[in-house]
């Protein structure tokens, strides 16, 4: 719905916006090529962020033990601030897809173990990781940082009234609740 607001803001109509999605083309590329750059420098980034963490002891920093652990932005530590991934609505599925993918390397490369439901359409896995790039995150360098990117809360959820997950789990509360 905010989308279809937002194109109606900028006067645009259907035609307009197919227009729009088209030579969002080009900015994809450059996107994805901002992607590619990060991952080559990923495990540099988070040994230097982990090193500063630690008061420049690598090997003596365990996050587990740390009393003040401090985190970075999701954001900061990719260097791509949220702003430059479009909302969902202003890309088509393909679009979509081919920035999901990339993203989901991208944390790879970091680190991170995005964790989804697997009825999730690859639409909001998109719109997940765009809302996650603004939280804290805790890398640690050579093991993996499982990220659960859905707390199956429909009632907080941003996307509950299309995801399949909170819809489902929203009918199994309101027939329990109706049962008892």
């Amino acid at each position: 719905m905010e989308c279809f607001l937002a194109y109606q803001m900028h006067g645009y109509d259907d035609h307009l916006r197919k227009v729009h999605i088209m030579n969002m083309k080009r900015y994809i590329e450059q996107l994805l090529e901002d992607i590619k750059d990060s991952k080559k420098v990923a495990k540099k980034r988070v040994v230097n962020i982990t090193a500063l963490r630690s008061g420049g002891e690598l090997n003596e920093y365990n996050i587990i033990e740390d009393d003040n652990p401090t985190g970075i932005k999701l954001s900061d530590l990719f260097n791509i601030d949220q702003v430059f991934f479009p909302e969902r609505c202003f890309l088509d599925n393909e679009q979509i897809s081919v920035l999901t993918d990339a993203i989901e390397s991208l944390w790879k490369a970091y680190g991170f173990n995005p964790i989804f439901h697997d009825k999730l359409p690859v639409s909001l896995r998109y719109s997940q990781f765009r809302n996650y790039l603004n939280q804290i995150v805790y890398p640690v360098p050579g093991e993996p940082v499982d990220v659960e990117l859905c707390d199956y809360l429909p009632q907080h959820c941003p996307f509950a009234e299309e995801c399949p997950v909170a819809i489902e789990d929203f009918e199994f509360f309101n027939k329990r609740n109706a049962s008892a």
